[in-house]
């Protein structure tokens, strides 16, 4: 048997405990116990950084909408993800599977990714002090690191409860020939008590003098009050008129530009009726036949420009209802025939309806609504 000095087998463990003990002295304190940082470039740290938009080194609290920055090996370590975590670049999250992150040299530390809540509910703090292991991934990957795409536009908002069947909530809005066609309507849908009914009209109103009825904050209103799913809206008749921009310059009725703002003035009522019921679908019955030729040329003018602009825009439509209170050819009639004679549709003014002539338009509303709401005419 060879012999064993006894002093070898104390020597090399005393050794290599007293290189141990040093390297965990040099290294930095762990902020995630129990995970030992993988060595790798330091630029990471600065890159994510860069990507969070919070310069290196700038000191976070930990809330609970905040994402640990750690330096895990690959397999290791599964770490919980705050669903409600919100960050202005928020969006779909792309991964980057070649980075490493932390260093020996370089602690771990808490990246927020969204200001802390003024005074977040105390179920919500206890549940993000638990932490929740997400699914296992389906196969092993290296260590990632998740950032935010500054192209993708945030989510947009959800309606706070989930919307109704259309023609369930109808809101009719508008100048003084809505108020004749809401007249019209509600007892076409007064023995459908699930049918809920509401109409705000403003004689001599439009978009065009906020100044005087302001539709945008009057629609704002409604649409919170009532939930609509669907918006019938008739305005055009008082719009031939000069219109103020957002900054303050003015352009005439005819002129060049005044078709782009009026257009954002249909673009913005729309969105408006939409607040409170992002699925609220939007039909916009145009002007009838007028009169007057000049403001019926007016009134057709005003109608081409809220047509095209509905026409980009999901879920509205435009009702042309020129031929409902027309003759055959058109044009402009005070009476209609019918087999008991010609009757009365328009008022001595040339604009505004009779009863009959009310229920004729309401009548061609409502049928082209869509059968949803053509249906609801019948018990």
């Amino acid at each position: 048997m060879p012999h064993v000095s006894p002093a070898s087998p104390i020597r090399r463990p005393a050794l290599a405990l007293a290189l141990a003990s040093a390297l965990l002295i040099a290294a930095p304190g762990l902020t995630h116990p129990g995970l030992a940082p993988p060595t790798g470039p330091q630029d990471s740290l600065h890159t994510l950084a860069a990507s969070l938009g919070r310069p290196e080194g700038t000191a976070t609290p930990a809330t609970d909408n905040a994402a640990l920055r750690a330096a895990v090996s690959p397999y290791a370590v599964r770490l919980p993800v705050d669903k409600t975590a919100r960050h202005p670049l928020h969006g779909p999250v792309a991964i980057h599977r070649t980075v490493r992150l932390g260093s020996l040299a370089a602690p771990l530390r808490l990246v927020r990714l969204a200001d802390p809540e003024p005074a977040p509910a105390p179920q919500r703090l206890a549940a993000a002090q638990t932490p929740v292991a997400p699914p296992p991934a389906p196969e092993p990957a290296a260590p990632v690191v998740k950032t935010l795409s500054p192209q993708t536009p945030p989510p947009p908002a959800q309606a706070a409860t989930t919307p109704s069947a259309p023609g369930k909530s109808i809101l009719v809005a508008g100048d003084s020939l809505s108020l004749f066609l809401a007249d019209a309507l509600r007892p076409l849908l007064a023995h459908r008590p699930q049918t809920a009914f509401a109409s705000r009209g403003k004689v001599s109103s439009g978009l065009a003098r906020p100044d005087f009825f302001n539709w945008e904050r009057e629609m704002a209103a409604l649409a919170a009050t009532h939930r609509p799913d669907t918006v019938i809206v008739m305005i055009a008749t008082n719009d031939n008129q000069t219109l103020t921009r957002p900054d303050g310059s003015k352009v005439a009725f005819g002129r060049p530009g005044w078709d782009a703002e009026y257009a954002r003035r249909v673009r913005r009522l729309v969105e408006l009726a939409r607040l409170a019921n992002p699925a609220a679908r939007i039909h916009w019955i145009g002007a009838p036949v007028m009169g007057d030729p000049k403001l019926n040329a007016d009134v057709a003018a005003i109608n081409t420009v809220i047509a095209r602009e509905l026409a980009t825009l999901p879920g509205t439509r435009f009702i042309d209802v020129s031929r409902t209170l027309a003759d055959a050819a058109g044009r402009y009639t005070p009476a209609m025939p019918t087999p008991d004679g010609p009757r009365t549709t328009r008022t001595k003014d040339g604009v505004h309806l009779t009863p009959y002539g009310a229920k004729l338009l309401a009548g061609a509303t409502l049928a082209s609504l869509g059968p949803n709401l053509a249906a609801l005419t019948k018990p």
